[in-house]
């Protein structure tokens, strides 16, 4: 699949309160394997309990550490004002715990349940305007559409570990990405390693569930790959491990 510069603007209608996201849609990725790391969050109680268990049970006892201490403040530091896009949204958790003053949203993610609930969630509390929130369904591993603006900062929070292949085919998104970042722009994530790190009891039993259903396939993922994959796109990076989560953020795109 090729990311194309004229997209199909999709309609929708809602009979809810708060719109439905405005999908500029692409073809269907071509690759099985992300689309299954992406269908997960169509199950309605994933969605419904993906905050609690995910960002609040796991993260703190199997991958020691704990999002409000850690990956929350890192999110939300690296949230610049002006155009900002989540890539992989999944429950929209970051951004409804940030300051969204003077910051553009767009939501890009394979999975149109996501896209949904992220923004239904970020409108009904207030943190943005429906009418203001472009959402993109579409597969990272491709250029974004050409329609999109540069951005100030980007997110990939809780993604890299449920992309297919090895550490270098995840960051080869950076390739492209770094062209939609502007200049002085930042781009920042989380991801759960596999390699290097000491996994407990209760995260190897997540870990091996995870690579055996195809959410994650990162047993081979580790930190040291990560950095040498951002310093080959950006010249200032930032990288740290707190219990099994790597933390990362970069800027001064090599273009």
């Amino acid at each position: 699949m090729a990311a194309t510069s004229t997209l199909t603007q999709r309609p929708t209608t809602t009979t809810t309160s708060t719109p439905k996201a405005t999908i500029y849609a692409e073809p269907p990725p071509s690759s099985e394997a992300t689309a299954r790391g992406a269908a997960i969050y169509s199950q309605f109680l994933l969605l419904k309990i993906y905050d609690w268990w995910v960002l609040g049970i796991v993260s703190t006892y199997a991958w020691a550490c704990s999002v409000p201490q850690y990956t929350l403040p890192w999110f939300r530091s690296n949230v610049r004002k002006g155009q900002h896009l989540d890539i992989g949204v999944g429950t929209g958790y970051y951004l409804a715990k940030t300051d969204l003053t003077g910051v553009q949203v767009t939501l890009a993610d394979l999975n149109q349940d996501a896209l949904d609930a992220t923004k239904n969630r970020l409108v009904s509390e207030g943190k943005v305007k429906a009418d203001e929130t472009r959402c993109i369904l579409h597969d990272i591993t491709r250029p974004l559409p050409a329609s999109c603006p540069q951005f100030n900062s980007m997110s990939l929070y809780y993604l890299l570990h449920c992309m297919p292949g090895p550490v270098p085919a995840k960051t080869a998104i950076f390739s492209h990405l770094k062209h939609s970042l502007t200049p002085d722009g930042v781009i920042s994530g989380a991801s759960i390693l596999g390699k290097d790190v000491q996994h407990n009891l209760f995260g190897r039993i997540i870990m091996a569930f995870g690579n055996r259903n195809g959410m994650f396939d990162n047993r081979g993922d580790n930190a040291a790959d990560f950095d040498e994959a951002l310093r080959e796109h950006f010249w200032d990076v930032e990288t740290q491990v707190r219990g099994a989560i790597f933390l990362w953020r970069a800027s001064k795109p090599k273009v």
